[in-house]
């Protein structure tokens, strides 16, 4: 081989292991809560660990769009990584719908034993339709912000106009408890809350906050009828097209990175604060809770007859449930 040739080998090989990778990253969360900065971690450390290979650019707050647009992007390669709810992801991947089904958790602790028990069969099931699962995260608990009353039986329920995710499981459990959803992505619904476009809502205190949805509701009722993981996934399109240690490191993912403590730290402080922000918060009595979660089980009939799939993996959560109690 001629000196020039070698010297061009030489550049070459040298463009190709400085060369950068910049990955978009996607999300709903706004900059200062916990999501954000378990996003920021997350960038922090992949810049670290690569020496700079590997750069992520944060679209947070909805900047790119609601959570199913998102998705969307995602699967075609477009966005590179996406943070968001399984309920989202469940448009593409429908057998994670069992986890929005509502009273399907009890507690953080018997959350977080069936998601790990699970784990592996739904990277499975994301691959399959596009997805590469990082890890998990979380949204928390829900609760229903309503204008003008608690809702603390079922029947308050009735006839209100509620902001639906775009998921036919709790388009389901609103029919189930008589209110009417309305289908709605998370930046139109502050002003449909505002001029009564809708009453009210599903989520969790801290995206309540994070949103200011709170600004347009009067009472917060904490139903805790849905625990609301999250995931991280990478586009598979894009992640099949990166190099080995590009790879390795996406795919690093560690529990305090998760999110999750700052969430559940959160929780009642968010309380708190609807107090002082002039809203009346309510919790159920454990008989009021009984009377939502019988109302809603046929929306987990619903769930299991779609297909196989979705009776399969309703079988794991519940099998992955009655071990966890065996071991109390």
């Amino acid at each position: 081989m001629s000196m020039r040739a070698l010297l061009f080998a030489a550049l070459l090989s040298a463009s190709v292991v400085h060369a950068q990778v910049t990955a978009k990253v996607g999300s709903v969360a706004p900059e200062g809560t916990p999501w954000a900065e378990w996003i920021d971690a997350i960038k922090a450390r992949m810049d670290k660990n690569s020496g700079g290979k590997l750069k992520l650019k944060v679209f947070l707050g909805g900047k790119l769009g609601g959570e199913k647009e998102m998705v969307e992007e995602t699967k075609s390669g477009n966005l590179h990584l996406f943070g968001g709810s399984t309920g989202s992801l469940a448009s593409f991947v429908p057998e994670l719908n069992v986890l929005e089904l509502p009273f399907i958790f009890t507690s953080d602790a018997e959350a977080d034993f069936v998601l790990e028990k699970i784990r592996a069969q739904v990277a499975r099931l994301l691959e399959a339709k596009g997805f590469v699962m990082v890890m998990w995260a979380e949204n928390g608990w829900h609760g229903y912000g309503v204008k003008g009353k608690c809702v603390e039986n079922v029947a308050d329920m009735k006839g209100l106009k509620m902001r639906s995710q775009e998921s036919y499981v709790h388009i389901e459990t609103y029919k189930a408890f008589g209110a009417s959803p309305v289908e709605m992505a998370v930046p139109e619904v502050l002003g449909a809350l505002q001029t009564g476009t809708v009453d009210g809502y599903s989520n969790t205190p801290l995206f309540s906050f994070a949103t200011s949805w709170y600004q347009g509701i009067t009472h917060f009722t904490f139903t805790k009828h849905i625990y609301q993981p999250a995931l991280m996934v990478i586009s598979k399109k894009w992640f099949d097209q990166q190099p080995d240690d590009i790879k390795k490191e996406l795919l690093v993912a560690s529990e305090e990175a998760s999110g999750r403590t700052g969430v559940r730290a959160l929780s009642q402080p968010l309380l708190d604060n609807f107090t002082a922000a002039g809203k009346t918060v309510c919790k159920l009595t454990p008989e009021q809770t009984k009377a939502y979660s019988d109302k809603v089980k046929p929306v987990w009939d619903v769930f299991a007859k779609k297909t196989p799939g979705n009776k399969q993996i309703l079988d794991a959560v519940l099998a992955a449930k009655k071990e966890f109690a065996a071991k109390k």
